[in-house]
């Protein structure tokens, strides 16, 4: 059986779906937590050290859920199917981000919006998001192997 025909693309959309609720309801938890535990507080359009620990945190434990929950569906090869999840959920970035940007050319036609990078260059954009990504994917995985099903026992027949 080929790779394509194994993988359950209804597990890995249910895995990106658990983990982007899973993640609404993380982050503030925590962005909340390490604003007691590490003053100051993090800000509403700060990209701060803080952000970044809050955004990587919440993105792990959301992907570890989200990955669990697509081997769970799946049945088998769940590290595949969580990692696979981070993946969708890349996909699913990049194809809103896209729209987005078309219909923002469209409607805002001489009205004053920041720039798209909010001062961040393509470079440092994408070295601060890899690492979240990697971090993503590596906790899709990881949920996907705890929520793999155990494999059946064969005995040999002597």
């Amino acid at each position: 059986m080929s790779a394509e025909k194994s993988l359950r693309w209804k597990s890995i959309a249910l895995g990106w779906l658990v983990a982007s609720v899973s993640g609404l309801a993380i982050s503030p938890l925590l962005q909340n937590i390490y604003s007691i535990a590490v003053p100051p507080p993090i800000e509403r359009g700060d990209f701060t050290a803080g952000l970044v620990v809050v955004s990587l945190t919440s993105g792990f434990l959301a992907y570890l859920l989200g990955g669990f929950v697509a081997a769970r569906n799946a049945g088998r090869k769940g590290g595949l199917h969580g990692a696979l999840a981070a993946v969708f959920g890349l996909m699913v970035g990049i194809a809103i981000t896209l729209i987005l940007a078309v219909f923002g050319l469209a409607f805002v036609e001489g009205v004053t919006v920041p720039p798209a990078g909010f001062g961040l260059t393509g470079r440092a954009l994408l070295i601060g998001s890899l690492p979240l990504f990697l971090a993503n994917l590596f906790a899709g995985y990881v949920g996907g192997k705890l929520g793999e099903p155990p494999e059946p026992l064969t005995w040999r027949n002597h």
